[in-house]
């Protein structure tokens, strides 16, 4: 059950549900390399047309403003923060892979790039996780403010 606007437990709810995508222990495959990417891009696509469906329902029924109203303000922070989550994961397969390939032919080990690489992972996973945030409190918030409920 979604909980009601404006509340403290409509924020978790979002906020929860977004970060899940990558963080929770399910869906934590998309951090495998190889696997990862196509789950992800079949999870980001699957999305993307559930979103798009929607859109057009309530455009036909509530005109076109209303669902415009409805993702753009939330939108504008929640794709960068995706956009980042897709970035550290595919940051981190290609850090990864590349350790374990000098691994298998016994070459050693750039630490120093494995190390960049790994750091590098969690800023934009820890970027991500805060615009989340701001994309779940302007989802709780604001978006219902400005759609009237």
């Amino acid at each position: 059950e979604i909980p009601s606007p404006y509340s403290g437990s409509l924020y978790s709810f979002i906020f929860f549900n977004n970060i899940g995508h990558f963080w929770n222990p399910i869906r934590m495959i998309v951090w495998i390399p190889a696997v990862g990417p196509l789950l992800l891009g079949l999870e980001i696509l699957l999305n993307s047309g559930i979103i798009g469906i929607v859109a057009v329902i309530v455009a036909v029924s509530n005109g076109v403003a209303y669902p415009i109203i409805g993702l753009v303000p939330h939108g504008i922070i929640e794709i960068p923060a995706f956009l980042f989550q897709l970035s550290a994961i595919v940051l981190w397969q290609v850090t990864i892979s590349e350790a374990i390939l000098n691994k298998l032919k016994g070459s050693p080990l750039d630490m120093p790039k494995f190390n960049i690489g790994i750091q590098d992972t969690a800023i934009f996973a820890l970027t991500s996780i805060i615009l989340m945030g701001i994309a779940a409190l302007i989802e709780t918030f604001v978006t219902p403010y400005l759609l009237g409920l």
